[in-house]
């Protein structure tokens, strides 16, 4: 048992292997739980989940995946591997959540404000340390992503599923993250290591235009499921803001690795 768990849990973390099929489906399951037990914490602190709650996570978003980069770079903790660093991320954002909601009972000041601040604070700092020297690849990410956020507000134009800026942006965030892996797998020789995109993209041949093309349909049916069988306001943010979180940091952390390491 003990051997068990240091091949598919352990060794991992500690050789920065990526995933398997084994601490995949362990940590899948581990995040269907997280997603549906943090709701409800969000719940009881009577948080609201929107645009603007979004837009105050953004720089938690980022900092995660400051950190992962500079982790990969000066080997500062394997509490900065994933999947630790999402565990790390959040206990320090949900303390800053506390503490912001706390400063707002005192001050007039929205808790949004603080929790925004404090991010981009800690984001800021992470940042500096990060020294990035291939430009072009994280231009040819940049010009990649413009043309499919473009392209999606183009489309809400005409698209039902696609009309409302929430819907716009979960979309999107996919194919942020789609276009970080796309680049830097096809042009600079990074490898993907999560597993089922490796499977999705050995079925294509190694096309990972195709995969780009399957992220994007996969996304819009979620975003159609959750709009037609979700009924709880809340939650449907929720389940989309999650998507977001997850497509945002690892793109963020394949664009900044590509713009580091290449």
């Amino acid at each position: 048992m003990n051997e068990f768990f240091y091949r598919y849990f352990v060794a991992p973390v500690l050789t920065y292997s990526g995933y398997n099929i084994v601490n995949t489906l362990v940590y899948a399951s581990i995040l269907i739980f997280a997603i549906f037990f943090v709701y409800k914490i969000l719940r009881k602190l009577k948080i609201e989940i929107n645009g603007k709650f979004g837009l105050a996570l953004v720089p938690w978003i980022t900092l995660g995946s400051f950190l992962r980069v500079l982790e990969d770079y000066y080997h500062i903790s394997y509490l900065l591997v994933s999947p630790l660093i999402y565990i790390v991320i959040f206990l320090a954002a949900f303390s800053c959540l506390l503490f912001s909601l706390l400063l707002e009972k005192k001050t007039e000041i929205t808790y949004l404000s603080f929790f925004f601040s404090f991010g981009f604070i800690l984001a800021g700092i992470a940042f500096t340390q990060i020294k990035i020297i291939n430009f072009i690849g994280i231009f040819q990410i940049l010009s990649l992503d413009f043309l499919f956020l473009i392209s999606i507000f183009l489309l809400g134009n005409i698209a039902r599923i696609t009309k409302t800026l929430y819907n716009k942006f979960t979309i999107f965030s996919q194919l942020y993250d789609s276009s970080s892996t796309f680049v830097s797998v096809q042009f600079y020789g990074f490898r993907e290591q999560h597993v089922l995109p490796n499977f999705i993209i050995s079925l294509m041949g190694g096309n990972w235009v195709f995969f780009i093309f399957i992220k994007f349909l996969a996304v819009l049916i979620f975003v159609y499921f959750v709009n037609s069988h979700v009924k709880d306001k809340n939650l449907r943010n929720w389940l989309k803001l999650v998507v977001v979180i997850l497509g945002v940091a690892q793109g963020t952390r394949d664009m900044l690795s590509l713009g580091v390491f290449s």
